[in-house]
C-alpha cells in the first residue's frame, strides 16, 4: 500500500516571505487608491452662476452614424462644441447642426482635422478665434470669449497617439505647449479652458505636468473617472478625453454621451462661476 504524502507546510522563511509579499501588495493597492480616490471623494467648490456648456466629441473620421451624432450634439444645447477627426464628410455633416455656426474648421484626410462651433445665441460673446500649432503640422483651434465681463480662452487640442517613441515625444510636447499656452492666456487676463482628446490617462506623467504647469483643474474630480475610450468590447475603457479648466471656474456637471458610431464617447461639461462670487 502506497501512502500519499501530505502537502508540506511552509517553513518560517516561507511564511515571512508571504507576509512581505502581502504587505508589498497592500502598499501598491493603497498607492493606486490614493490616486483614484479624489475623482470620487473630492468635492468641487459650490457652483454659482452658469458660465458655459462645452461638448467635446472625437467623432471618428470613418463614423457611419454622423447624422445621428449631429442630432445628439444639437440636443445638448451646448454653447461651445468641438469635434475632432473632422474630414470632408464630417465638415459637411456639421453644417446641418441646427442653431450652431462653425467659427473655425480644418477638415483633413488624416485624423487631425477639427471644427470649433458655437451656439447662435452665444456668437455675440466670441471676441476672436485663431489657429495654433502646438507642434508643427498638427492644428489646434482657439477662441476668446467674453462672459459677464470676464475673458475665457478655449483651446481645442487633438494630440498624437503615443504608439511610438516619436509620437509619444511629440504628444508630450503638445501637452507641454498647452500648459505654456494656458499661462500666456492667464497673463493676458483670460481664464483658459482646455478641451481635447489628449490621449493621456489622468494618471500619466505628461497630463499631470499639464495640470501642474498650466495651473489647471481636471473637471473629472468629484464626478468619478469617466472612461471614454475605446467604445465597444473587448477592451476596458480608460479616461482619455478631458476638459481641464482654470481654478477660477467650477465644474457644475460632467457627463459622457452615448455611443454614436465613434470609438470615443463625447464629453459634456457645464462650467460655472463659484457660488457667492460675482462674475
Amino acid at each position: 500500500m502506497v501512502r500519499r504524502r501530505g502537502r508540506a507546510r511552509p517553513g518560517r522563511r516561507g511564511r515571512a516571505r508571504r507576509r512581505r509579499l502581502v504587505i508589498a501588495a497592500a502598499i501598491l493597492l493603497l498607492a493606486e487608491l490614493w490616486q483614484v480616490a479624489p475623482f470620487w471623494l473630492a468635492r468641487p467648490p459650490a457652483a454659482g452662476a452658469p458660465a458655459l456648456r462645452l461638448v467635446h466629441f472625437n467623432g471618428l473620421s470613418s463614423n457611419p452614424r454622423k447624422p445621428e451624432a449631429v442630432a445628439w450634439l444639437a440636443d445638448t444645447a451646448a454653447d461651445v462644441v468641438v469635434v475632432q477627426e473632422v474630414d470632408a464628410g464630417w465638415a459637411a455633416a456639421l453644417t446641418a447642426l441646427p442653431d450652431h455656426v462653425a467659427l473655425e474648421s480644418v477638415p483633413r484626410a488624416d485624423n487631425f482635422g477639427m471644427t470649433l462651433l458655437v451656439r447662435h445665441g452665444f456668437q455675440d460673446r466670441v471676441v476672436r478665434t485663431w489657429r495654433e500649432e502646438l507642434v508643427p503640422g498638427i492644428p489646434a483651434l482657439a477662441a476668446e470669449l467674453a462672459l459677464e465681463g470676464r475673458r475665457i480662452a478655449v483651446l481645442a487640442v487633438h494630440t498624437l497617439p503615443p504608439v511610438s517613441r516619436d509620437y509619444a515625444e511629440r504628444r508630450d510636447a503638445q501637452l507641454a505647449r498647452a500648459a505654456a499656452w494656458a499661462d500666456e492666456q492667464r497673463a493676458a487676463g483670460r481664464l483658459p479652458v482646455i478641451v481635447g482628446d489628449l490621449n493621456a490617462s489622468p494618471f500619466s506623467a505628461p497630463l499631470r505636468r499639464l495640470l501642474a504647469d498650466g495651473g489647471l483643474v481636471d473637471s473629472q474630480r468629484g464626478f468619478g473617472l469617466q472612461a471614454s475610450w475605446p467604445v465597444g468590447p473587448p477592451l476596458p475603457r480608460i479616461a482619455i478625453d478631458h476638459c481641464l479648466h482654470d481654478p477660477a471656474l467650477v465644474t457644475a456637471a460632467r457627463a459622457l454621451g452615448p455611443a454614436l458610431g465613434s470609438d470615443h464617447l463625447a464629453v459634456r461639461v457645464d462650467l460655472a462661476w463659484p457660488a457667492g462670487q460675482a462674475p
